[in-house]
């Protein structure tokens, strides 16, 4: 289906029109050494290459049972946990998950690569544009970012696979599992779902606390009943929907880098990201009662791990890191490791 408006075309049909180069995403290729991929399962064959032009290298799939393929060049310098792709015109997930060798098992193979691209990809559905980058796992699998909270049980509970398939695989590189870290990727194989059930909702936040003598409160106004305030001005591009199921993008048109503001008092857990893709730069806060919040595509950071931020003091400035079409803030609310509307929340 086409958009009147843009001329875009929606993937489970073809990408779309072209974006801007993404700053910071590095075009040399890499390949993993063999030593750092699981045994069995991986789409990537054991070779070690030098800096290379994007022209004159492929990726080559290496499925069970069947002939080694050809593939499109693919960025494995960012991790070893996955490489990064670039749209290419025609390119639907399903195509692309076919292409690396990704198998369906109980899932499909295509939601592989949605939820490891979240937030950039909310469904097989979701728009793909030539020129955006993906994440593809080096095997069969889910690249999963931990949440405050998270241990490896969790996530093995959340994805169905039994705990010794994460803690095991090389490339995790766990060597404690109890002492995961908010924001770590993890690569989690052949995961049997990936639902979680919702929360409660709550009537109250109760973050308080205060900041440092420098800090800048940036956001104002009248807290919602829950104790929450809007992080940033300006009006809504994407709902939390059954299709978008990750938070809310506040568009930032009009003002492309403007300041973030903490919607709530609280601590931060994380501050940080890759520039490349996903959530690119972003900030985590617990705000206390199970509630945390999320700011993504940030361009700049203003704060640090450990932090106590007020409610209204900047965060970091809008952007348009990981993946983005434009320059906004997308947010969550997150209610005892579940993600909730932020509407529910809101003023």
């Amino acid at each position: 289906m086409t958009n009147a408006v843009d001329g875009l075309s929606y993937s489970g049909a073809v990408a779309g029109q072209p974006l801007p180069q993404t700053a910071g995403v590095t075009q040399t290729l890499q390949r993993s050494n063999a030593s750092t991929l699981a045994p069995g399962g991986s789409p990537f064959q054991s070779e070690t290459l030098g800096a290379v032009s994007p022209d004159d290298v492929r990726v080559t799939a290496a499925s069970a049972g069947s002939p080694t393929s050809t593939l499109p060049p693919c960025d494995t310098s960012q991790s070893i946990l996955y490489c990064v792709y670039t749209i290419q015109p025609g390119d639907t997930l399903s195509k692309i998950a076919a292409e690396f060798g990704l198998k369906s098992g109980e899932v499909k193979a295509s939601d592989l690569l949605v939820h490891s691209n979240r937030p950039d990809i909310a469904s097989e559905d979701d728009l793909l544009q030539i020129g955006q980058k993906i994440r593809i796992p080096t095997q069969n699998g889910v690249v999963h970012l931990v949440r405050s909270g998270e241990t490896a049980s969790t996530i093995a509970e959340l994805y169905d696979v039994p705990l010794e398939q994460i803690a095991l695989l090389p490339q995790n590189q766990v060597t404690d599992l109890n002492s995961l870290k908010i924001g770590q990727e993890l690569l989690v194989p052949n995961p049997t779902r990936f639902a979680r059930p919702a929360p409660a909702v709550a009537t109250s936040s109760g973050g308080s606390g205060s900041s440092g003598p420098s800090s800048q409160i940036v956001r104002g106004g009248e807290a919602s009943r829950s104790g929450f305030i809007w992080p940033a001005s300006g009006p809504i591009s994407s709902y939390f929907t059954a299709g978008h199921p990750l938070g809310i993008d506040i568009d930032f048109h009009g003002n492309p880098n403007q300041p973030v503001g903490a919607a709530a008092a609280g601590t931060v857990v994380f501050a940080g990201g890759n520039a490349c893709c996903s959530y690119g730069l972003y900030v985590v806060v617990s705000h206390g009662d199970g509630f945390e919040t999320l700011y993504a595509h940030l361009s700049s950071i203003s704060v640090s791990v450990g932090q106590r931020v007020s409610q209204g003091q900047l965060l970091g400035n809008g952007g348009r890191t990981g993946y983005a079409t434009g320059n906004h803030l997308h947010f969550e609310v997150h209610l005892n490791g579940s993600v909730v509307n932020p509407l529910i929340y809101l003023p």
